[in-house]
């Protein structure tokens, strides 16, 4: 007699290990371009094409699209359900920022989160509102509209996403704080820059647009609050990036001492990171 084996099942993907769902890979006027062309094509005599909204017009589009969709067939209406698919999926990815805004504006507002539950229809088997549920779809949608791609959609992702916030906002105010003690020296070492740089004594590639020396030749004189101030950090550190790479890339030297010192001096002043 045979013993049958009992196939074990796959052990089922955590939710935490699955890659994160990306959104279509098309734009949305090139997909809506695409159900255009399938209903020019499918015939000649298409006089409701004239009412096609276009193809910037997501919502107008769809329900375009799927008023028409008789009219296709075979080939073609398959691929213009599949291309309706991903604008809708667009649609849904577009709306979240005004939900979330929606919802915060509410609560701002005082609107209670049973309230927001029973709106939204997160009820519980009695019926009774799940304030819980509503709490966990503003998570969400935060995390959508300010998470980076890799985050998934989860409420528990939300305070990850806000503990990143404060993160870079803390690093915003010491990269300020950085700049803002050594302004004096930026603002010298920027206009000496920008000296030698117009006295043709520092060497510059010839294939430079010149984009960086033209931000600092504009932002040296128009300063005024700390955080601009700061930025004059960025600028030097770009232009002293720059030069330093041409030179290192063409062997030549500043045409003088007194350039090659203010050069090494945006080098050494470009190091401040506010850490």
């Amino acid at each position: 007699m045979t013993t049958r084996r009992t196939r074990r099942a796959a052990a089922p993907t955590a939710r935490d290990s699955r890659p994160v769902r990306q959104p279509p890979e098309d734009p949305p006027p090139v997909l809506a371009a695409r159900l255009y062309e399938l209903h020019r094509e499918s015939g000649k005599d298409r006089p409701y094409l004239e009412r096609w909204p276009g193809d910037a017009e997501l919502y107008g589009v769809l329900q375009f699209a799927q008023t028409y969709a008789d009219q296709l067939q075979g080939e073609a209406f398959r691929q213009a359900a599949v291309l309706r698919v991903l604008l809708a999926e667009w649609l849904r990815l577009a709306a979240d920022p005004f939900q979330l805004a929606a919802v915060d504006d509410a609560r701002t507002g005082g609107t209670p989160w049973a309230e927001l539950a029973g709106v939204l229809r997160y009820v519980g088997k009695g019926g009774e509102a799940n304030p819980g549920s509503a709490v966990n779809l503003r998570q969400r949608l935060h995390v959508a509209v300010h998470g980076s791609p890799g985050d998934r959609r989860q409420p528990q992702v939300a305070r990850l996403v806000e503990l990143r916030a404060a993160q870079e906002r803390a690093a915003k105010l010491r990269f300020v704080a950085a700049g803002e003690a050594r302004y004096p020296e930026l603002d010298t070492v920027a206009r000496a820059l920008l000296k030698h740089h117009e006295a043709g004594e520092l060497p510059v590639d010839p294939e430079d647009d010149g984009y960086w020396w033209g931000e600092l030749a504009e932002a040296v004189d128009d300063r005024r609050s700390a955080s601009e101030r700061a930025n004059l950090l960025v600028f030097v550190r770009a232009v002293a990036r720059e030069v330093r790479a041409y030179t290192r890339l063409s062997g030549r030297t500043a045409a003088t001492s007194e350039a090659e010192l203010v050069l090494e001096e945006a080098a050494k002043l470009g190091e401040i990171d506010g850490s």
